[in-house]
């Protein structure tokens, strides 16, 4: 997994360069504010209780001993000054050069997670709780940024620190290091434990996390059913017992990542107490010279801070790759449309052809079984039959947003397949049941049909679409944000405004699947009006449980359980007294009753 990371990282090679020399630059930096204890010892007690000092540090040691001890003193401060004036600085450029390699990889993870769920299949989003996916794209790129800034470029900056004072340490007493390194494979086994153990309760942590997000996620989406039937406190009570859930689990992770670190000090503290016990008997023995144990006893000190630090940095890693793990479910997922034909269709010329197409969503219960009819140029096909028949999975393989398991579906003759994606899509206009507006403009969500349209175009599509009176009410008028969802207009509103997308794309096929489903009466009676104008010079497809609106289809074709059992004029099936004319009978006799109350 953290080869996986690396693979963003590593995409900024000069920049990372660049972060570890300068890395390398600020830790020579802090062993040499370790190594002036050797001139402070000289200077303070005489040359005869000091080494020659650490080779690296003898140029430097050289010139602040010149002289009596008052003027070593003084050469002291000022080269301690001009160690941290060089210090602060690159420190600052380390912070710098750091914060932009994570921002750029973390930006480049989101934007490929974004990307990759822009490319995914129909089928993919289907299956998947969109909570879930929000919080992927969120939360766990949050605690991957974390990963990165704590868990590798921290830890990286911590390792030469430590290295540094693991050299000084090493040369300042072989024997004290040697005893100090037998603990070390027993602190590294605690850390190792405690570090899987954080990451087996941060995937479950994550879990719990998306879960909430999707709760959340689905009581917005419901709030009016939650509304009118009363259930507010059944779905506060429910989340509540969730994010209870999630409090006590993220308590008790947290108590087991603070473990670490705390268990890293306490073995430290033990060291510490062996390495003054050993350190006075050197002395005594004459192994060591007063100044070496202080710099050993001071790299000792000043290690627990690195080492805590990468102990931490440990924790947040495997934290984070969890994380990962969860953005790379997306990143990459299989489930997509492979985009492998190499045809481009710039024109639609003869006819749509479905050849004994069968599909299934989950391989066992077919949704559509053997079906075969022609949609020809020009000619307005009527898509019915009851809730569940297929109607919709029907529409959806025209545009390729699934594909079928068997059968072919033609456009031109030619296999779908054989057709570029986008070339595909660009000559298909569709109006679906559950109509997407986004927290945009209504010349925005309009124009999403033709991203360059002029003025003239939106004029047109307006009025095509009994959108005008409704625009001009507007306090903005084509400028009003119409709110997330399009919560801030009515259904018939809504419905019009993806009619008019759909119109301004201009495409030959035009799929309506459902598209007066939430018109009132009057707007409805509207657009049957224009429905001529509409349709005129395309090929359509229209799928409407309100019989009353395909009655002048050319042709019909009648749906149940996934297969075609009926097909003809409205006339014609009428005759037949089959499905048709039953669901017929039933919406009339509706209507009528409707009339007289």
């Amino acid at each position: 997994m953290l080869k996986k990371l690396g693979r963003y990282l590593f995409k900024y090679k000069i920049l990372l360069a660049f972060l570890i020399v300068v890395m390398v630059l600020v830790a020579i930096l802090s062993g040499f504010t370790i190594g002036m204890i050797t001139p402070i010892v000289s200077a303070i007690f005489g040359e005869e209780n000091t080494s020659g000092g650490p080779g690296v540090l003898r140029w430097l040691i050289d010139w602040i001993t010149k002289g009596d001890r008052m003027n070593s003193l003084i050469r002291l401060a000022v080269a301690l000054v001009i160690i941290y004036g060089i210090k602060a600085p690159l420190t600052l450029l380390l912070y710098f050069l750091s914060d932009s390699l994570e921002q750029k990889t973390i930006s480049d993870i989101r934007v490929e997670m974004f990307s990759r769920l822009t490319e995914l299949s129909f089928k993919f989003h289907s299956v998947t709780e969109s909570g879930k996916l929000l919080s992927k794209i969120t939360n766990d790129t949050e605690k991957i940024e974390f990963a990165l800034k704590r868990g590798v470029i921290d830890l990286g900056r911590n390792l030469f620190l430590l290295l540094v004072y693991v050299g000084l340490a090493l040369w300042a007493s072989w024997r004290l290091l040697l005893i100090s390194l037998v603990l070390i494979p027993f602190i590294l086994f605690v850390v190792h434990l405690i570090g899987k153990r954080i990451r087996g309760r941060y995937t479950h942590l994550r879990k719990q996390r998306a879960f909430l997000n999707a709760l959340a996620s689905e009581m917005l989406y419901g709030i009016r059913i939650i509304k009118l039937f009363g259930m507010e406190r059944y779905e506060i009570e429910k989340f509540r017992k969730e994010s209870d859930i999630y409090r006590r689990s993220y308590v008790k992770s947290n108590l087991l990542k603070g473990l670490l670190p705390e268990s890293a000090e306490f073995l430290g503290a033990i060291l510490a107490g062996i390495i003054l016990v050993f350190g006075g008997f050197f002395i005594f023995k004459g192994f060591i010279t007063p100044d070496k144990f202080l710099i050993f006893l001071g790299c000792a000190v000043l290690l627990q801070h690195p080492a805590r630090q990468i102990n931490l940095s440990y924790g947040d890693l495997q934290h984070g790759l969890t994380s990962m793990e969860s953005a790379l479910e997306i990143i990459e997922a299989a489930e997509t449309i492979e985009d492998s034909g190499t045809l481009i269709f710039d024109s639609f010329k003869s006819s749509i052809k479905f050849k004994g197409v069968s599909f299934s969503y989950d391989s066992k219960n077919y949704a559509l079984n053997n079906i075969d009819f022609t949609i020809k140029k020009g000619e307005t096909l009527a898509i019915v039959g009851p809730s569940g028949s297929g109607k919709t999975t029907l529409v959806q393989l025209i545009p390729r947003f699934f594909d079928l398991q068997e059968g072919k579906l033609e456009i031109d003759g030619k296999d779908i397949r054989e057709y570029t994606l986008s070339s595909l899509r660009s000559q298909i206009g569709m109006v679906p049941q559950d109509v997407i507006l986004f927290n945009d403009s209504v010349r925005n969500n309009i124009k999403y049909g033709k991203i360059d349209a002029s003025e003239e175009e939106l004029h047109e599509v307006l009025i095509k679409s009994h959108l005008e009176d409704f625009v001009e009410k507007l306090p903005l008028g084509l400028d009003t944000i119409i709110g997330e969802k399009g919560g801030r207009i009515s259904g018939g509103e809504k419905q019009r405004i993806a009619i008019a997308r759909a119109l301004l794309k201009d495409s030959p096929i035009l799929i309506l699947d459902e598209a007066t489903s939430s018109l009132d009466s009057e707007s409805e009676k509207l657009l049957q009006d224009a429905m001529a104008e509409l349709l005129y010079g395309r090929t359509a497809v229209i799928i409407a449980h309100r019989l009353s609106t395909v009655i002048n289809a050319d042709r019909i074709v009648v749906l149940s359980n996934g297969k075609i059992i009926e097909e003809g004029t409205h006339e014609t099936l009428l005759r037949k007294k089959g499905l048709y004319k039953k669901l017929y009978d039933i919406q009339f006799r509706d209507s009528k009753s409707s009339d007289k109350s």
